[in-house]
């Protein structure tokens, strides 16, 4: 009996010892994350978890427009008051004008032709008759001028608009206003063109429009610059052919074939003002269109005809000179009446 019972006691304790080994080999196992599985893949271990702050987000705030103070202006002496006008109270509003940024020329106190169209922007903007000529209302409105809102609010800082309504081009810089001019966009009547410069193959026939959208500034050429139209003044295109650019005239209403007209006096600084790639914001004008569009014939080739080489010419024999005495002839002149 007690054979037996040290027997299974034998069996019993070896039965204890592999069940502790088995118990730490799954033990290790499971803490040991290069340990192989039952499938014989390793086991991954869990990672840690990283958070990440992501960057504030920026919101650009557009400022708002910096309106000019209001002043006190002298009376007009006349009403209303215009070309050939001179003295303090024409530099005082030559002054007011380019304060709230008009072009009216030189502050010198005469009231020539850029400052008409500098009163005719003006006009433009307040919506009076556009004569060029300051009226006492529209001298009080001076004193008080305010900018218009924008017409593209959330544009870049450094922008062009062109109302084709008013005929009045607003330049931003910073937001701000940098210049107020009168223009003289695409009048809408229909013209006919030659195309391209050099050498042209077709024939177009389109409206003298200024079509709406946003464009760029692309290409300035300086000087006078031939078009198929005639010539530009220091063109400055951002629309195919289309430019702002000076002009020796700059009515009141629409009369390009296209282009946005502007006085020659600011025509030339205007390019130092803006650079390639500003945009240009054109409203209230119609699309491009084209009525017709055709190649141009070729002109006959004329082939002149060969040179016709002279004759060869023999020159004729010497004759004898002959020697002959003839009797004299008189002859009777008649003198012409008098005077």
């Amino acid at each position: 009996m007690q054979r037996v019972f040290g027997r299974t006691w034998i069996w019993v304790t070896l039965g204890a010892v592999v069940g502790l080994v088995t118990v730490g080999v799954v033990a290790l196992t499971r803490t040991d994350p290069t340990a192989p599985s039952a499938s014989g893949r390793h086991t991954v271990a869990a990672r840690h978890t990283t958070t990440t702050t992501e960057p504030p987000t920026t919101t650009t705030t557009i400022p708002g427009l910096t309106q000019p103070p209001e002043v006190l202006l002298p009376p007009l002496p006349s009403d209303p008051m215009g070309p050939g006008s001179s003295g303090d109270v024409v530099k005082a509003y030559q002054q007011r004008l380019a304060d709230v940024h008009f072009d009216p020329g030189p502050i010198d106190g005469n009231y020539g032709t850029a400052m008409v169209y500098a009163v005719q922007a003006l006009q433009k903007i307040l919506g009076t008759e556009r004569t060029g000529r300051l009226t006492g209302a529209e001298a009080a409105a001076l004193a008080t001028f305010q900018y218009p809102t924008p017409l593209q609010p959330d544009g870049e800082a450094q922008r062009a608009e062109i109302d084709i309504t008013k005929q009045v081009m607003t330049l931003y810089e910073g937001y701000q206003v940098r210049l107020i001019t009168t223009v003289s966009t695409g009048s809408g009547e229909s013209y006919c063109y030659n195309t391209p410069r050099v050498n042209p193959t077709r024939r177009v026939c389109e409206y003298a429009n200024t079509p709406s959208g946003r464009y760029t500034f692309r290409e300035f050429r300086r000087g006078w610059d031939k078009s198929p139209l005639g010539q530009l003044y220091n063109p400055f295109y951002f629309n195919g052919g289309i430019a702002v650019h000076g002009y020796q005239s700059v009515p009141t209403s629409p009369a390009s074939h296209g282009c946005t007209r502007i006085p020659m006096h600011i025509a030339d600084y205007f390019h130092n003002l803006v650079k390639v790639g500003d945009a240009v914001y054109v409203f209230g004008g119609k699309p491009a269109q084209i009525i017709s569009s055709s190649p141009i014939s070729a002109a006959p080739v004329t082939t002149a005809p060969p040179a016709t080489a002279p004759p060869a010419t023999t020159p004729p024999a010497t004759e004898a000179t002959t020697t002959t005495t003839a009797a004299p002839v008189t002859t009777t002149t008649t003198a012409p009446p008098g005077p």
